[in-house]
């Protein structure tokens, strides 16, 4: 049986010159802390934005005055990823910003601190050049304390560039690369006698358990000390262990002579804490460890540090085990990326998406694909999340030095910067890698292995005490070339019933994996599908993105999971939806896997997991997707209920609709006939002898060939609903006495290549699937005038002549010779509407003249229910024309 166990790992280093000793603490003391020996000035507001790459930037004398004012986080991508032009600008901008340093920071020595800039960072001082830094998502931090002139104010100038570069990591992704200091920017103050601070922006200490039971505890505490003061130094090193009561457990101490402009290493070591509270993601218990410099009786630097006593194993057989308890890891993935902000959240929001995660019940978080900020680690010990951390190499690697030398810096860098949080158990390098390897480049093969194995040592240098993990998607090349053989712990990002297959195919496929190779631990790291709020059917199917799919999807794939002892855990894809330029799906630009829209927007299928996971009581009625209704009189519409409750009783407009109990499961469906107009549903439940309920409004049209206001969402299976709440109804065949396409030649077009931005549109959905070789299109309404708006997009041909067609209403002609590529081009919404005075019906008929006619919606709403004259009288002038060409 494979194990891997990382609570007793060997931590101490040897050639410390310093001598070691510990202390024990009397438990009751209560431990006043020292006041602040560092100065953090935030540099988050008041910049100056170029999106220019200017020459002479970084001068003092270079005339901004006509840049414009921002604050950071920033980026300026926010807009530009998702307008209708293809791409988002990629390349070089300036900062600047006044930088007053005050005589009080004379003697000390000065830190700039960036928290993240995406993706090359060049920061100067004054006109002079003080670092430079490569990579978007982990901190960096430059010594200023021989560039700036005390007293004064200096010019702080930054020119960041996220444009695409060979030898840094991300090469091609499923997310934006956003450019900007998008994360938090501060002046760091400190005395010349410090603990490291230019550790890979690391704060310099490094806090493990290497001895650790329910029954005792030990801690171990390293660092480095700096000495800047240009003479030797002998100084006393306190650590001590601190719970949440500020009552102080443990002390550790050393003493340590540092030479003159040099560093040297410390190490403490508490003696065993007896019964020490566990962390874990029910009792997520933190204590602080804080470490200071003393000399002769002053406290000189001091940092405080996060410590939660927990260990896990991972078990190729059994799953995963948390302080000796088997724990299911129950998850999802997470970008930082926010609606109409792009990647630059403040920490409130970055905090939020936390508590919102935890909120649903899940304990575990894949931070895809990237390093994040530091509040989303902070908020993740806080909250009892457990987290997979990685660096952001993603669908295929460059074989270069310089590649692989910026891998290892960002993976070092992460580790240093996040090792203290007890909420990381694992360290990720590698996502999908052989995803877009470039066809013919056979040599990335070993050459990725190479660097995977490279990765997996560093990471197991800088940090025994956790596990390496690698996700990959469905190519059999990972167990091929041996690469799903490198990481302690494989991820599988698994879209069997999405992108492939059937959903059922998920089962299948993990099973093999685990036949195949039983040693290796498992996770699922990614499953998912779309889930657009305007789209709704009941005969939800594979890419049809609507959220009866994707509830059918996720209920499906959290059950096999559950299934499977082995499977160690799960991180469904996305908690949010996020930004993807390149993606042109119903909603363009947009990853719309998430169980929140990218505004934070809870979709139903997110209660599904509150009911499923959440300890605490949960009925929700699963309608807020699709508030917005339309059907025929007396047609019964599905109410799907959410809940963790025995049994629930749904109430229509004050009247019971019926009880039903869960039987293990955690979804219940009513059916019930919405009534015109405005729906009240109330569910109700008991939990504990106390009432539980959930109340939602359903807006309900009626629709009828009786009283015609018909929108047809042509082609395809799911209604619409569009920004004024009208309802665009699935696509159907004709029968006599409604209404509906004729033609045996007809045929949807439906699939994931034919979905992409439909531009001069928001109603990217309703153009993107349509009819093709259909003959007509019939509507038995009562007699009298009617508007007919046609809409149609080419998706298929990018040249004239390609497909050519009429569309003749009742008889007369309303589009002649139509070549919808010539007209207004290729991908674009063309639209065009007239009015026709009905007598026996309205039929809209489609002309081949060559390739296929195509419509991709309709809509009838009548004008009038009388005639002003005989039909036969209606001439051209009656007949008002309306062509709209949408384009950028």
């Amino acid at each position: 049986m494979y194990k891997i166990n990382v609570s007793i790992a060997a931590l101490l280093l040897a050639g410390f010159s310093t001598a070691v000793f510990c202390q024990a603490a009397r438990r009751s003391e209560t431990y006043a802390r020292p006041a602040a020996t560092r100065t953090e000035r935030s540099l988050n507001a008041n910049w100056r934005f170029s999106p220019r790459d200017d020459k002479d930037s970084e001068r003092r004398d270079f005339d901004d005055s006509a840049w414009q004012r921002v604050n950071v986080p920033h980026t300026w991508n926010n807009k530009d990823a998702f307008d209708e032009m293809p791409g988002y600008r990629r390349g070089a901008s300036w900062y600047r910003r006044d930088l007053p340093i005050g005589r009080e920071f004379a003697g000390k020595s000065l830190w700039l601190y960036f928290e993240g800039s995406n993706q090359v960072t060049e920061v100067y001082i004054n006109g002079r050049l003080i670092g430079r830094h490569i990579g978007g998502y982990t901190a960096f931090n430059f010594d200023i304390t021989d560039a700036v002139d005390i007293g004064k104010t200096n010019l702080l100038a930054v020119r960041v560039d996220n444009g695409f570069n060979t030898d840094i990591p991300p090469l091609t992704a499923d997310f934006n690369m956003y450019g900007g200091i998008y994360r938090d920017v501060r002046l760091n103050a400190a005395d010349k006698l410090h603990f490291k601070i230019d550790d890979l922006a690391s704060s310099g200490i490094q806090i493990s358990t290497p001895v650790l039971s329910a029954a005792s505890g030990r801690v171990l505490i390293r660092g480095q000390v700096s000495n800047k003061t240009g003479r030797a130094r002998n100084i006393d090193i306190e650590s001590r262990v601190i719970d949440p009561a500020n009552r102080t457990i443990a002390i550790a101490a050393a003493t340590l002579s540092v030479p003159a402009d040099a560093e040297s290493a410390f190490e403490n070591s508490t003696r065993p804490i007896a019964h020490p509270r566990l962390w874990s993601p029910d009792d997520p218990y933190l204590y602080t460890v804080e470490t200071i410099i003393r000399e002769n009786g002053r406290i000189v630097d001091s940092v405080s540090e996060p410590l939660g006593f927990r260990w896990f194993k991972f078990d190729a057989d059994n799953g995963f085990f948390l302080n000796g308890k088997p724990l299911k890891l129950r998850g999802t993935n997470r970008h930082q990326d926010y609606k109409g902000l792009g990647n630059a959240l403040s920490n409130r929001l970055h905090v939020r998406d936390m508590e919102l995660i935890k909120d649903t019940g899940f304990n575990f978080v894949r931070l895809a694909h990237y390093p994040q900020d530091p509040a989303v680690l902070r908020a993740a010990d806080r909250l009892g999340i457990l987290l997979w951390e990685e660096i952001p190499i993603v669908n295929y690697i460059t074989d270069s030095k310089a590649f692989a030398d910026n891998s290892a810096v960002m993976l070092r860098e992460m580790i240093r910067q996040h090792r203290n949080h007890p909420s990381v158990i694992m360290w990720g390098y590698m996502n999908e890698i052989f995803l877009r390897v470039p066809k013919g480049a056979n040599d990335l093969y070993p050459a990725t292995v190479r660097l995977a194995r490279e990765l997996n040592n560093i990471a197991h240098a800088e940090d025994p005490t956790r596990v390496t993990a690698m996700a990959l998607h469905g190519s059999e090349m990972y167990n091929i070339t041996g690469l799903a053989d490198v990481p302690d712990v494989v991820g599988w990002n698994i879209y069997k019933g999405w992108y492939s297959g059937e959903i059922d195919d998920f089962g299948t496929f993990i099973d093999d994996q685990h036949r195949r190779f039983p040693k290796r631990p498992l996770v699922i790291s990614e499953y998912g599908a779309n889930g657009d709020q305007r789209l709704h059917s009941d005969q939800a199917r594979r890419f049809d993105s609507t959220v009866e799919y994707q509830r059918k999807f996720h209920e499906s794939y959290l059950a096999q999971i559950d299934a499977r002892p082995y499977i160690a855990g799960s991180a469904l894809w996305s908690q949010f939806d996020f930004g993807s330029e390149s993606r042109g799906e119903t909603i363009p630009h947009v990853n719309q896997k998430g169980m929140f829209t990218s505004g934070r927007r809870p979709k139903d299928v997110n209660f599904f997991y509150k009911a499923s996971l959440s300890h605490e009581p949960v009925i929700h009625i699963a309608v807020s997707d699709q508030p917005f209704r339309a059907g025929e009189k007396g047609l019964r519409s599905k109410i799907g209920v959410y809940t963790n409750l025995p049994e629930v009783e749904l109430f229509l407009n004050g009247n019971s609709v019926g009880k039903k109990r869960t039987v293990g499961s955690r979804t219940i469906s009513f059916e019930a006939s919405l009534r015109s107009g405005k729906n009240l549903l109330t569910a109700l439940g008991t939990f504990r002898g106390r009432s539980i309920a959930d109340r939602a409004t359903v807006h309900y049209t009626e629709v009828s060939t009786a009283a015609p206001n018909i929108a047809i969402n042509v082609g395809s299976n799911a209604n619409y609903t569009d920004e004024q709440n009208v309802v665009w109804l699935a696509d159907q065949p004709y029968a006599k006495g409604g209404w509906g396409f004729l033609g045996t030649n007809a045929k949807n077009i439906y699939s994931a290549s034919d979905y992409r931005d439909v531009l001069g549109t928001p109603d990217d959905a309703l153009f993107q699937t349509m009819q093709e070789g259909l003959t007509a299109y019939r509507f038995d309404v009562p007699n009298g005038e009617y508007t007919v708006d046609l809409y149609f997009t080419e998706t298929k041909f990018a040249a004239a002549g390609k497909r050519v067609f009429d569309v003749n209403v009742n008889g007369k002609a309303v589009l002649e010779n139509l070549d919808l590529f010539q007209t207004v081009g290729k991908d674009r919404a063309f639209s065009k509407s007239v009015n026709v005075v009905a007598a026996g019906g309205v039929t809209i008929e489609f002309v081949r003249k060559v390739g296929s006619p195509v419509i991709s919606a309709i809509r009838l709403r009548r004008v009038s229910a009388f005639l002003s004259r005989h039909p036969s009288a209606v001439d051209d002038q009656n007949m008002s024309l309306q062509i709209v060409a949408r384009g950028r």
